[in-house]
């Protein structure tokens, strides 16, 4: 190869390496298990990562050698990052340190907390108890005698970290104690259940406390800087979008209009911004006999299953691939959605869920969009108890929503939906 392209070409490997694997969900390596699956899907993601570099090389050096490089290249890095991650699973699950963790509180917070980390077995936490606080009515020997019970279970335990769960406020006395010069979060790493919740699992923890929380917090925040960032990137994106898949979404209309003589587009109610309705538009992609018009309040035929018989067969993968909702790509030109947000719920749902969820209407205090934190995680949603997870993913996302973050989701739900895994 001549000596001019080389850091051409491992500068595009590495960069198109970054990006897939972390499209691809590779960096979450403690979620990485060791099964012939996972493998598979590293050496899928390796094999896209060097695609790029690969068909540069080969058009600056085309010959068999330039072929057996790539694919010495290609078992290379995939068998050195394989052996990477058994290592680090290795020092992961069997050297590195377990965390011993004292939980404050014994209610139902305590336990949420309990399940999350006996779930997360990554974290490398193990619950040796929960301290069961009580109200000190600012007495300073109650006060004094908790403060004492709960350094000695601290020193007996080894304990490593703390998590405030209580289900109940504590007083102001106690919790004072507990910062002071020579007080317990001086010796111990200290979470509220608050901050655990969301480092732990990416989802904002919802109850009455937490409800006001948000509702001071997005009040008090200027958005000026973001809002006009997230106009631009949003008529950017839905005009790059619209003009990249129109021969595909302009194939897909006419094969359903000849599929049963009808319009191949429709529209249907959505919840916006501060609850206000918009009509989006959507490609059909069920049998027009069998197709649900928007004025049928069932909400039962909101989102459809793959297998339901009403789906006209060769739609499947376009409900998949998301290409039916690629004419939200005007809605969003026109200001009515996002790209990025909250997904926007058809109107009927919004109604039963707004009932059923707390805290469901705080997702309306932005935009919403045509993908999201929720959906790249979660997917769709067929009941109250899973779209109350879906909140808080959607919670989550509007605290901490940043455009390069808008950016990096956008980009992993292209990639699901080519994939036919984005929901």
């Amino acid at each position: 190869m001549p000596e001019q392209y080389i850091i051409f070409i491992i500068l595009l490997t590495v960069l198109t390496g970054c990006i897939v694997l972390f499209l691809k969900d590779n960096y979450k390596i403690r979620e990485f298990n060791i099964t012939l699956k996972n493998t598979y899907l590293l050496f899928e993601g390796i094999v896209f990562a060097i695609f790029p570099g690969s068909i540069a090389l080969y058009f600056i050096n085309t010959s068999l050698n330039s072929v057996w490089f790539i694919l010495s290249n290609l078992f290379t890095i995939w068998l050195l990052l394989l052996l990477y991650r058994i290592i680090f699973h290795f020092y992961l699950f069997r050297i590195k340190k377990v965390k011993k963790v004292l939980i404050i509180g014994k209610g139902k917070n305590a336990e949420i907390i309990s399940g999350v980390i006996k779930d997360k077995y990554a974290l490398k936490m193990d619950i040796k108890g929960c301290f069961e606080y009580k109200n000190t009515e600012n007495d300073p020997k109650k006060l004094h005698e908790q403060v004492e019970d709960l350094t000695s279970q601290i020193k007996d335990l080894n304990i490593d970290i703390l998590i405030f769960a209580t289900d109940k406020p504590m007083d102001q006395l106690f919790t004072l104690a507990l910062i002071s010069d020579d007080g317990i979060a001086r010796k111990v790493k200290v979470y509220t259940i608050y901050d655990f919740y969301e480092m732990a699992t990416g989802r904002y923890f919802v109850d009455d406390y937490s409800i006001k929380e948000f509702v001071y917090y997005f009040s008090t925040r200027n958005h000026k800087f973001y809002d006009i960032s997230k106009r631009i990137f949003d008529t950017v994106a839905a005009l790059i979008i619209l003009i990249v898949t129109l021969p595909i979404t302009g194939y897909i209309a006419l094969r359903i209009k000849f599929t049963d003589g009808k319009s191949p587009f429709y529209t249907q109610d959505r919840v916006g911004k501060g609850g206000k309705i918009f009509r989006a538009y959507k490609l059909r992609t069920m049998y027009y006999n069998d197709f649900v018009p928007n004025d049928n309040k069932k909400v039962g035929y909101v989102e459809n299953q793959d297998e339901d018989d009403r789906v006209i067969p060769w739609c499947k993968f376009v409900r998949k691939a998301r290409f039916d909702e690629i004419p939200q790509m005007i809605n969003i030109l026109k200001g009515e959605m996002s790209i990025v947000g909250p997904r926007a719920e058809w109107t009927e749902v919004a109604k039963v869920y707004e009932k059923e969820i707390k805290g469901y209407s705080l997702r309306m205090s932005v935009k919403t969009a045509w993908t999201g934190w929720a959906q790249i995680n979660q997917g769709s949603c067929f009941s109250s108890d899973n779209e109350a997870v879906k909140l808080q993913y959607d919670l989550y996302y509007i605290k901490h929503r940043n455009i390069f973050w808008d950016i990096s989701i956008l980009i992993k739900a292209v990639f699901l939906a080519l994939g036919g895994r984005h929901a």
